[in-house]
């Protein structure tokens, strides 16, 4: 007969697995990618016009066309 405490102790390790289970595939997805490249806020062009204009596409992705002080 399945009582409490075996159900409890089974949905325990059920839980247990899937957690680590997602862990592992999280880490392995992050070795794979490259690593972001971060720079100082001094070297990044800025941007003293304000923005040109801008489009937004379907993708949730978004452009912004604008005069930077520097080449970028």
């Amino acid at each position: 007969m399945f009582n409490r405490r075996k159900f409890i102790l089974s949905s325990a390790l059920i839980g247990g697995g899937l957690i680590t289970t997602n862990l592992i595939a999280r880490s392995k997805i992050e070795q794979l990618s490259a690593p972001g490249i971060i720079t100082s806020e001094k070297m990044r062009p800025q941007i003293p016009y304000g923005v040109a204009s801008g489009d937004i596409s379907g993708e949730g992705r978004a452009v912004i066309w604008s005069r930077s002080d520097r080449p970028a």
